[in-house]
């Protein structure tokens, strides 16, 4: 019975990402509508895994609980084996990709917050739309193919591209994970607002990529990284297979929409796990070339 629910469960979450996938192919859709498909198509598959993944879990710990394989601490809240609707339905909608029996709870919607919100996503949102207008649209138009011309040139257009880009990668980050993401939350009572950290003050890539995107790495963490350990896999090969997932789904949301399969976010990815050995490595040396820190020279004492 267990192989036939996970066979089910395994078809349903697939369907979920490849269908969207054949539905942007077939119908030639246009960039910003199949990144939006792939990126909701992934987002579901995401909450479906952990969903799934986590109910498995706490049958399994309120089993052991109930032979005494367990102290009944361990399970620090009341759980039914009864999955239901209304349970996965807040999931589905609710600013978290990790599954949990119950949510921190906010009593009340602040509407004036929310109308201020709504408010600079508007703005933010026409902000970033004006710079791709008269920024980046019209350098792209009148560039020669990066290909083609030669390697000056490819190079200053990218330098005269990587400003306006910033901008608008910061207006995105800012309309998402700052007023959208909050926007949901109030509106759903959702208190866990821990959507990004000060990413911004990351002194490696490693670094990085743990806070600028707190629900995705959260997700990662408990249903790819600690399973693997778990598992009885090398922290540093659990490393490698978060990334290699990240990866996937990478190339999944760019290469659909733009119906271009190089794999190019791909490697973009998985280039960063040796940028992460690199920066980790040039962290400690020049931490060891300066001395011990204070907190370590307090920590000695």
């Amino acid at each position: 019975m267990l192989q036939v629910v996970v066979l089910l469960h395994v078809l349903n979450t697939t369907a979920a990402v490849l269908y969207p996938v054949y539905v942007i192919l077939r119908c030639d859709s246009v960039f910003m509508s199949g990144v939006t498909l792939m990126l909701f198509a992934c987002i579901v598959w995401l909450k479906l895994v952990s969903y799934a993944h986590t109910n498995y879990d706490m049958r399994a710990l309120a089993k052991s609980v109930e032979k005494g394989e367990m102290p009944s601490s361990s399970l620090n809240m009341d759980y039914s084996n009864d999955v239901n609707i209304k349970s996965l339905a807040y999931f589905i909608v609710a600013p978290t990709l990790c599954y949990q029996i119950s949510y921190p709870r906010t009593p009340y919607v602040r509407k004036g917050w929310v109308v201020r919100q709504f408010v600079k996503l508007i703005i933010f949102t026409g902000l970033m739309g004006f710079i791709i207008e008269q920024y980046i649209n019209p350098i792209v138009q009148n560039s020669q193919h990066p290909l083609k011309g030669n390697l000056l040139y490819a190079v200053e257009r990218v330098l005269k591209l990587s400003v306006p880009n910033l901008y608008v990668w910061l207006c995105m980050f800012y309309c998402f994970f700052h007023l959208w993401l909050n926007i949901l939350a109030e509106l759903l009572c959702f208190g866990d607002r821990e959507f990004y950290k000060d990413w911004w003050n990351a002194k490696t890539v490693e670094e990085y990529w743990r806070m600028w995107n707190m629900p995705v790495h959260k997700w990662i963490v408990r249903h790819i990284y600690f399973p693997c350990l778990r598992n009885g896999i090398s922290k540093g090969v659990a490393f490698v297979i978060a990334f290699l997932v990240s990866a996937v789904f990478h190339e999944l949301c760019i290469a659909v929409p733009c119906h271009i399969f190089k794999l190019w976010a791909f490697f973009g990815i998985m280039f960063q796990v040796p940028l992460v050995l690199i920066t980790s490595y040039l962290q400690n040396k020049l931490r060891s070339s300066m001395g011990p820190t204070k907190k370590e020279e307090q920590s000695s004492g």
